[in-house]
């Protein structure tokens, strides 16, 4: 009999297993229909758009945007191409904010750019990522010859990775916008050259270009000369050149313009290149002497104007020039006038010699060693003139020979330092020219001898580095303005400039100290020290110590420096020394309602833009003017690869690099363009901290700075600079966010930089008045350490 039991469960299991089969299929069918979990993700990586002009450094952002959905991942392998016609990646510094997503720590990060056109960047994280944050920034430098437009930065290949599949994310492209570049303004100095000869000669002049950085596109002078003496026979020079002279008024017009509409200018060359040559004859009644040739007037465009290929006016030098008449004076008769009358003895046939043009006398003056001024090892000739109108000019050539004769005599006397004292006892003398034959700079940079040309107005100290690879004369053009009109014209073009600003209505705030002096060069961008004397006895140490240097730069730029109180020409004077690299005008200022000098200025709109990110560059230009040291003559030994061409940006790079306070990278590149972040400048204040105490003490304040942090900032556990960030924290200097954050990655904006600068000198914050810049209120959180930073 069958087993009734065993059939029943076995019906029962049956059911059951019936049961459990059609579940599953219900629920394989409900999973059936539902969208898969990765179907349902639709993150994006996005690249960001910049822009930037042709030699530019641009960091392009690119980051994660969730879009909403739950995916994570902790490994991304991205890679993404770009025109690289227009763009390359900057070398050893690739991809920049390393650590831009300080909330996933132990993070590593690679990069691969060696396919040309793209850039591979491999990044893994400890933590998941699964809200939309940034990643990093590719950083890329336009290339100089990149045409302007609209470059694009796309993703090229994609993958992240939650557990073991890597899913392929799409990316929203990014561009980089290639800017027209603008064009810096052009430098030119126009030099009119000397000639000399006899009654009845024809002599030629020749109209030069020193220092031409750009191409010309067009240029007009207006000339005046004596025509009693000289007349114009012709004018020579490029095609298309015009002119027209008035030898009755002593007046000529050149005037030139490129006739293919700037594709053919002028080029720019650094020596001497010639504009224009005018023929003049010396009239046969000219009597011997000098006789002048210049700009009517150098600063209206009607008379001199020079602009470059695109019609843009230049900034200019004029530097005029002289005939000299040689031979025996011709004095003609002047016949009495027959109608005179009155008691003497006077003869009607008598007759009067005529006021002769000018007239000269040469001085002997020696060349001593700087150590000993009464050792003579040279002798130079003061050639004086003083012309009809009464005016005394001094020239000076110092020749290859009396060079020469001058180092032979310091080097036995061990000394490098070659002395020049024009003098100039009763201050009659309007104008000093000191050329320097490019043979006699040279022989000194080559023995690395030091000049210094010393004036009653000013003394000049020319170092030996900066006398090195002159190929061409050098000239010094050095005018004080003793009268009162033109000092006058100097003191209210000060008064109205945006640098200074008053401290109150009170005019006794500012004052111009001494006797303002007017210098012209055409060795540009090589430092040389100016050393001007301070007149007023009357000054007390205290006000010594407040004195400014306002100097009025000829591209038309403006500054003020406060200089080093020294001794003027080693006598008991007091003068103020200063370091330049271009030259103008130059007038020491007093302002009584300052305590300390200005080294950060605001724009010239009014405003002073505290949130705008500092570049490494303007980094070392605030450190080179806030902290003076004694590396301010230390060059360095290999320029860094992308050492900008500003001139300003060079120097300020190679003091701040010189003193240990900044450095480049493994490449040799300094990035003078990348923002500085803030962990970069907790290094850079702990470096000047150690240079400005003694290791002992250095490391002793470093390990109790470390030890005695009750807690570190929660975003520099594993932080490559997370040691130098404490031992700043430590003192004070810089500190954390209320969220306990040091955010190492962020950009250093102007504000932080002024407060940090502040507490690193010691300057203390100035809450009084009224705000100097008019996007900076007295609530901003940065007031009194910007008003401290930019008062003069």
């Amino acid at each position: 009999m069958p087993n009734q039991k065993g059939h029943l469960i076995s019906v029962k299991s049956k059911r059951s297993m019936k049961a459990l089969l059609t579940m599953l299929l219900t629920v394989s069918m409900i999973f059936s229909w539902l969208p898969q979990a990765q179907a349902s993700v639709d993150p994006v990586i996005h690249i960001g758009e910049v822009s930037g002009k042709p030699g530019d450094i641009v960091e392009v952002p690119v980051s994660y945007d969730s879009k909403g959905s739950a995916f994570s991942f902790y490994h991304s392998e991205l890679s993404f191409a770009y025109d690289s016609a227009v763009l390359e990646p900057v070398e050893g510094d690739e991809v920049v904010n390393r650590q831009a997503y300080g909330n996933y720590q132990g993070v590593s990060l690679t990069e691969d750019t060696s396919a040309p056109g793209y850039i591979s960047v491999i990044m893994t994280t400890q933590s998941y990522i699964q809200e939309s944050t940034a990643l990093y920034s590719l950083h890329f430098k336009i290339k100089e010859n990149a045409a302007v437009g609209s470059s694009s930065v796309t993703l090229h290949a994609s993958a992240l990775v939650e557990e073991l599949d890597p899913f392929q994310v799409t990316g929203e492209n990014g561009q980089v916008t290639v800017l027209a570049d603008e064009k810096p303004i052009g430098n030119v100095v126009v030099y009119i050259g000397s000639a000399q000869g006899k009654a009845g000669d024809k002599v030629t002049l020749s109209v030069d270009t020193v220092s031409l950085n750009q191409p010309i596109g067009s240029y007009g002078v207006r000339l005046k000369f004596n025509p009693a003496a000289l007349q114009v026979t012709d004018v020579t020079g490029s095609p298309g050149i015009r002119h027209h002279a008035n030898n009755e008024t002593g007046s000529l017009i050149v005037g030139w313009s490129d006739e293919n509409g700037g594709l053919s200018p002028i080029p720019a060359f650094e020596t001497y290149q010639t504009l224009f040559k005018i023929e003049f004859t010396i009239t046969s009644n000219a009597v011997a002497g000098k006789y002048p040739v210049e700009f009517v007037n150098e600063t209206l465009l009607e008379h001199f104007t020079v602009t470059d290929a695109d019609a843009i006016e230049m900034n200019k030098q004029a530097v005029s020039g002289e005939i000299t008449v040689v031979g025996e004076p011709v004095t003609p008769v002047t016949p009495s006038n027959p109608g005179s009358s009155g008691s003497g003895s006077s003869s009607g046939g008598s007759s009067t010699p005529s006021t002769p043009a000018s007239t000269s006398e040469k001085i002997t003056v020696n060349v001593t060693n700087e150590r000993n001024t009464n050792a003579v090892v040279s002798e130079t000739i003061i050639e004086r003139t003083t012309g009809a109108d009464g005016r005394k000019k001094d020239e000076v050539n110092l020749t290859a020979e009396q060079t020469s004769r001058a180092i032979e005599s310091l080097k036995k006397a061990g000394s490098n330092v070659a002395r020049i004292m024009i003098p100039d006892e009763k201050d009659e003398v309007s104008e000093l020219n000191v050329k320097l034959p490019a043979k006699s700079t040279s022989l000194m940079a080559n023995e690395k001898m030091n000049l210094y040309i010393e004036t009653d107005n000013a003394s000049l100290q020319l170092p030996s580095n900066s006398l090195q690879g002159l190929d061409s004369d050098v000239f010094f053009h050095l005018v004080p303005i003793k009268d009162a009109a033109g000092r006058e014209a100097v003191e209210q073009r000060i008064q109205k400039d945006a640098l200074i600003v008053k401290q109150s209505t009170d005019s006794a705030d500012f004052r111009l100290v001494g006797r303002p002096m007017t210098i012209e060069t055409n060795m540009s961008s090589r430092p040389v020290t100016v050393v001007l004397p301070i007149r007023d006895t009357n000054l007390t140490q205290k006000e010594l110590d407040k004195l400014q240097v306002f100097i009025e730069h000829s591209d038309g730029t403006k500054e003020l420096v406060k200089g080093k109180i020294v001794k003027f020409n080693g006598t008991d004077q007091p003068g103020i020394e200063f370091e330049v690299t271009k030259f103008s005008t130059f007038s020491i200022i007093l302002m009584n309602g300052s305590n300390s000098s200005a080294y950060i200025q605001g724009y010239a709109d009014g405003t002073f833009r505290p949130n705008q990110a500092v570049q490494r560059a303007e980094m070392a230009a605030l450190l080179s003017r806030v902290l003076p040291s004694d590396s301010d003559e230390a060059t360095l030994s290999s320029s860094y690869r992308d050492m900008p061409v500003a001139d300003w940006a060079r120097e300020a790079i190679t003091k701040a690099t010189a003193a240990g306070y900044m450095r480049g990278n493994a490449k040799g590149d300094f990035t003078p363009g990348r923002s500085i972040t803030r962990a970069e400048m907790a290094v850079i204040i702990e470096r000047i901290l150690t240079i400005q105490e003694s290791a002992a003490d250095a490391n002793a304040e470093a390990t109790e700075a470390t030890t005695t942090l009750p807690n570190e900032a929660t975003d520099m556990t594993l932080h490559w600079a997370r040691e130098a960030v404490q031992r700043v924290l430590a003192t004070g200097v810089m500190s954390v966010s209320q969220d306990g954050t040091f955010r190492p990655n962020d950009a250093v904006t102007r504000a932080e930089a002024v407060t940090l600068l502040n507490r690193l000198v010691k300057i203390e914050p100035d809450l009084s008045g009224t705000s100097r810049w008019k996007d900076v209120s007295v609530d901003h959180w940065a007031y009194g350490a910007i008003q401290a930073a930019s008062q003069h």
